[in-house]
């Protein structure tokens, strides 16, 4: 890959506010815990996490002229996310996430208002096509409005690459999967894209052929604590979680597509794409934050018990 190539991300740029409980959940009550507050989004997220590995980003996405907006952009002043094709919505308020886990910080529930998200229209992204077609790759999150799914499948030019986002939200991305290089739903996600139920490991193979048939190249279905499954037209397989210390889940799928993305972009089988996806994934969870600073390269192909060179 040239060192002058950047990766472009639709997708959304939000605050994130997490909160973790001392002790089991009780609904309906005040739960003692710890309060953070860090800079998030599906989009974003994974944008960081693909500097951290050492690619430039830019973000194709819309911010409110809100104080959030100040701090967001601030941000990716910090960590070197390209802002040249972002554009602020006056009146509108920038995206917030508000998630609660429990002791063992797990998810619990969570509140997305990312309702500038419906800006990134048809229209505003014909004005970024250029930066759109002149990406290595393109990762979109499902933030996006249908029509707009449907926009980049037939004018973006660069591979496509998509996170499912939520049950609530997956569907949005139908529009696309005929030119998805790859895809990244949990089950929930991937039962709703393909009809096909799956219970445990049973309906996996079905719901990969459904999305495969459909024209995606790469299926990464998670799993949760038992790993990824993945699925190309010759390999299909289940890649287990890698050990580490597990701090904080948020975050974690964000990570894993980031390295897995950039691992086929590589040239790598999808075997090899899950398994970096899962050893990132894995780093990210040591972090409180929804991304790990500590991440790097050669860490992560330390943690997959790979060498330190990308390329195989």
């Amino acid at each position: 890959m040239s060192s002058s190539s950047y990766v472009a991300i639709v997708g959304g740029m939000n605050v994130d506010i997490s909160g973790t409980s001392d002790s089991k959940i009780i609904l309906g009550d005040s739960n003692p815990g710890k309060v953070t507050l860090s800079l998030g989004g599906v989009g974003r997220n994974i944008a960081e996490n693909l500097i951290l590995l050492g690619k430039s980003c830019r973000m194709v996405t819309v911010l409110g002229d809100d104080l959030h907006a100040e701090t967001i952009r601030a941000d990716c002043r910090r960590i070197g996310l390209d802002l040249s094709a972002c554009e602020t919505i006056p009146g509108a308020k920038s995206s917030t996430y508000l998630c609660i886990n429990d002791i063992n910080s797990d998810l619990m529930a969570a509140v997305a208002d990312m309702s500038i998200c419906e800006m990134i229209t048809p229209h505003f992204l014909k004005k970024h096509l250029d930066v759109l077609n002149g990406a290595e790759f393109v990762i979109v999150d499902a933030n996006i409005p249908p029509a707009s799914a449907a926009f980049l499948a037939d004018w973006c030019e660069s591979p496509l690459i998509a996170d499912t986002v939520s049950i609530k939200k997956a569907s949005r991305l139908s529009p696309c999967l005929w030119r998805l290089l790859a895809i990244k739903p949990n089950r929930p996600e991937a039962e709703l894209l393909t009809g096909v139920p799956i219970r445990g490991t049973q309906g996996l193979d079905d719901a990969a052929s459904e999305l495969l048939n459909a024209g995606v190249r790469n299926v990464f279905i998670s799993l949760g604590s038992l790993g990824v499954y993945y699925a190309d037209q010759t390999h299909r397989g289940i890649q287990s979680c890698i050990p580490g210390s597990l701090v904080n889940t948020n975050g974690c799928g964000d990570s894993f597509l980031a390295a897995a993305s950039l691992s086929l972009m590589s040239g790598m089988s999808i075997a090899e794409a899950a398994l970096l996806g899962q050893a990132s994934a894995s780093i990210c969870a040591e972090a409180e934050s929804a991304v790990n600073p500590a991440l790097n390269m050669r860490v992560l192909r330390k943690r997959a018990g790979l060498d330190s060179n990308l390329s195989s």
